[in-house]
């Protein structure tokens, strides 16, 4: 099986680079941010803030959790996603 790519063929050699060490961290961050969202739903900037993370390593991660089933966007009664200061929560 190929290991999950990071990074696009057409990405710059930074992005590879970035890409190639991106699972010495990802499952820190992950864990991080499943802790944050422990304490309620968060906004992907509200989860950066309390996981100690930039907004850019929370955005990467969050797909990552969702896929895995464990994170889901917050929907309100109407379907639609819930939106906290222009980030979906």
């Amino acid at each position: 099986m190929m290991a999950e790519t990071r990074a696009r063929r057409t990405d710059p050699a930074t992005s590879h680079a970035a890409a190639r060490n991106a699972d010495r961290f990802a499952d820190s961050h992950k864990g991080r941010i499943m802790a944050a969202l422990k304490e309620g739903p968060r906004s992907s900037h509200g989860l950066a803030v309390m996981a100690g993370l930039t907004l850019v390593q929370t955005d990467r991660r969050l797909p990552e959790l969702q896929s895995a089933g464990m994170a889901d966007v917050l929907k309100d009664a109407l379907g639609n996603d819930v939106i906290v200061g222009g980030y979906r929560v």
